[in-house]
């Protein structure tokens, strides 16, 4: 195959994937900034229980990460991407038929059944050659940053016309989208092993740090929107039919930002030097808000904050792909998705009790520190750690 050809099709699976990838996070970030508000007149309510609702997708799906990725090396991944996506839509069925809060539990943690976050990492990777990944992985980055734009303007005016349950039903739509996109893609061949790589040592450092790394961003993530909707209601008095006017600007400020230092990142990878940074960006910001003056000023924190993650969710996902070979890459980038989740569901349990106990600023101002000191971390262990260019 020429290279403008492979380069086409490796275009056109990034995009079907990020396509995929899209509609699944689509599903999950328009009840993110409505759910806590939605959700207090469900029967059983508590900022504890709803903060459990929140994360418990994060927790089975962090249970299902390692046995989907293992599922994956064997049977391929289209199968497993299929059978991921089918789960999160039975979930969604249950949440949406809800009539408590135990019963919404219930569907979230069905929802985080469908565990295919690694796996689909394992697929972009196993179907580009090492040099085009982080291009590649910044496309379905920016699907992930697309999904949480398109959520931060929409959620709201769609929770206004279908309420709470009405959102759940648009989860399975996507969901059964999503596997019309999976369809399309040709059957690969189960992943083959590098030689190349595989010959090598391989350590797992990296793969913890960035495994570490990546449950803060989502701890950290999950936690402010547990705790500003309430902030934003009950602090500045901003009604959650304004709030997309405060996530929007901020959201397309950071994108404005982040595409170009991606672009330089990628092309010299230099992922693992821009890490530490961008957890400092993203500590000083989640730190700040509380003591935001005004909502313009706010507005600009969460765009510096919109900035850090969407700069730490497209690099790390590109930099552990380069240093994993295709034999076992499905159980790495499991280990790195399970991360993920765990981190999802520690910043909803997390986040929930701290709005009950001490309400959203000591939250936030929290998780801020916390970010701030594994960003220390970062920067003084993970020295000589990374690859620095090339191909490992």
């Amino acid at each position: 195959m020429t290279a403008p050809s492979e380069k086409s099709r490796e275009l056109r699976f990034a995009a079907t994937l990020s396509g995929v990838i899209t509609l699944r996070m689509l599903g999950l970030f328009l009840i993110l900034p409505v759910f806590m508000i939605l959700a207090s007149d469900m029967p059983g309510y508590t900022p504890q229980a709803a903060g459990l609702a929140v994360g418990i997708y994060g927790l089975t799906q962090a249970a299902l990460q390692q046995p989907f990725g293992w599922l994956s090396d064997r049977w391929g991944r289209k199968p497993v991407l299929l059978l991921g996506l089918a789960l999160f839509a039975v979930g969604g069925v249950v949440a949406a038929l809800a009539d408590s809060m135990h019963m919404l539990i219930a569907g979230r943690a069905l929802q985080g059944c469908g565990a295919i976050a690694g796996v689909a990492m394992a697929f972009a990777a196993d179907l580009t050659r090492p040099e085009r990944r982080p291009v590649i992985m910044a496309i379905i980055g920016i699907g992930i940053g697309a999904a949480f734009l398109l959520s931060m303007g929409l959620s709201v005016p769609l929770a206004t016309i279908l309420g709470l349950q009405g959102m759940f039903w648009l989860t399975v739509v996507f969901a059964i989208a999503g596997m019309g996109l999976v369809l399309t893609i040709p059957r690969q061949a189960l992943p083959q092993e590098e030689p190349e790589l595989e010959q090598q040592e391989f350590s797992m450092l990296p793969v913890w740090l960035l495994s570490v790394s990546v449950f803060l961003l989502h701890a950290v993530m999950t936690l402010l929107f547990v705790s500003l909707p309430p902030m934003l209601v009950g602090d500045f008095g901003y009604g959650l039919a304004l709030h997309w006017k405060i996530y929007v600007p901020a959201m397309i400020g950071a994108v404005i930002f982040m595409l170009p230092i991606l672009r330089r990142v990628g092309s010299n990878l230099s992922e693992q030097r821009m890490l530490p940074w961008a957890f400092v960006v993203l500590a000083l910001a989640v730190a700040v808000l509380p003591v935001s003056a005004n909502l313009a000023a706010l507005g600009a924190v969460l765009a510096v904050y919109f900035l850090g993650f969407n700069l730490l969710e497209a690099a790390m996902p590109s930099l552990l792909s380069r240093i994993t070979g295709s034999r076992g890459r499905g159980r790495r980038l499991g280990i790195y998705s399970t991360f993920q989740f765990l981190g999802a569901f520690a910043g909803g349990v997390a986040g929930g009790w701290l709005l009950g106990r001490f309400g959203s600023q000591a939250a936030l101002v929290a998780a801020g520190s916390v970010s701030l000191l594994w960003a220390i971390v970062l920067k003084v262990s993970a020295k000589g750690v990374f690859p620095t260019g090339g191909n490992p």
